[in-house]
């Protein structure tokens, strides 16, 4: 029963994002609308005809194309009123308080905060209105994107119209950077950063770039098709961070007293936990991403220990043992 209600209210907010974006005489492509609210276009169209049934005039575009839908002008008249109600705009507010401080869109963020606090009228108006006053974010370390604004947009334009970019990259080892064409297929946080998942024609692996080293984007002509293996789910599945390689059984030994802490997160979503008899546990989880799971382990200090595999193990005894070194005796 929750599974059906979370399908209708997702197929409710498609067909009013589809309703109100012809009614303010858009013109966008079943595909477009498609990757808008990332289903099918089979999807797509029920949900015109769904439109059609509740009496909005669907048509094509001026050359008659089903794939263009527009709406014929009487019916923009008759916009419905949307409304939302106070548990959601609590939510939202509580979702704009958890925004890092680096983020590109700041002051939109902070005129709609303002506006979602006078809309609510029901019974929880103290509540909603309480959650800005309460909620504060004390995450550390975040980079600051309000200067990459204009790189966001034109990546979030890209993606959403299947444009290549040229761009110049800026990487920390490198001063004079690179310059090459690239066709982004997704943005993906995480830990606070911001990256684009896509590929450098013509080399067929994954690239993903850090947003705030994009030095200048330009979206091309061209238009790309997406590779049919590309999984995004699948990638959150089998990275660990930013960093996607071949996945790993990885198995980490925690001790008694750490125990408590690493129980009561998801570290991974393929997780397993195995309680030991004197009190420690072993995380088990399937990820690539050495670079990653090491500076993880490194993390927990002498409270972690690596079981498994032995290449993982290698690599951070070599780099406890390099630590050793840098403090001296």
């Amino acid at each position: 029963m929750a599974v059906t209600s979370k399908r209708r209210d997702r197929q409710v907010v498609r067909i009013l994002g589809i309703l109100g974006t012809l009614l303010d005489g858009g013109q966008p492509s079943i595909h477009q609308l498609a990757s808008r609210f990332s289903t099918r276009r089979e999807t797509i169209y029920r949900d015109i005809r769904a439109l059609e049934d509740a009496g909005y005039p669907v048509t094509g575009d001026d050359l008659g194309r089903l794939s263009h839908p527009r709406l014929l002008p009487e019916a923009r008249r008759h916009a419905p009123h949307v409304r939302l109600t106070d548990p959601e705009i609590a939510s939202l507010l509580w979702a704009s308080k958890q925004a890092k401080a680096g983020s590109p869109f700041g002051e939109a963020l902070a005129s709609a905060t303002a506006k979602l606090c006078a809309m609510p009228t029901g019974v929880q108006d103290g509540l909603t209105a309480g959650i800005e006053a309460v909620v504060e974010d004390a995450g550390w370390g975040a980079k600051d994107y309000g200067p990459h604004k204009d790189t966001i947009l034109r990546l979030i334009d890209a993606i959403m119209r299947q444009r290549r970019c040229a761009l110049h990259y800026q990487s920390p080892n490198s001063l004079a950077g690179k310059s090459y064409e690239y066709e982004p297929y997704r943005l993906l946080t995480v830990s606070g950063g911001l990256y684009c998942l896509g590929k450098v024609p013509p080399y067929e692996n994954i690239t993903t770039l850090a947003v705030d080293r994009i030095a200048a984007i330009q979206i091309l002509g061209s238009e790309f098709t997406v590779d049919p293996g590309f999984d995004v789910a699948r990638y959150r599945q089998e990275a660990f961070g930013v960093v996607w390689e071949k996945p790993k059984n990885v198995t980490v030994r925690f001790s008694a007293d750490q125990a408590p802490y690493v129980r009561e997160r998801q570290w991974h979503p393929t997780q397993r936990i195995r309680e030991l008899p004197d009190g420690r546990l072993e995380l088990t989880f399937r990820a690539g991403g050495t670079f990653e799971i090491s500076r993880w382990v490194m993390g927990w200090g002498d409270a972690a220990e690596v079981i498994r595999p032995a290449r993982l193990r290698v690599r951070v005894a070599q780099i406890l043992k390099a630590a050793v070194q840098v403090y001296g005796p």
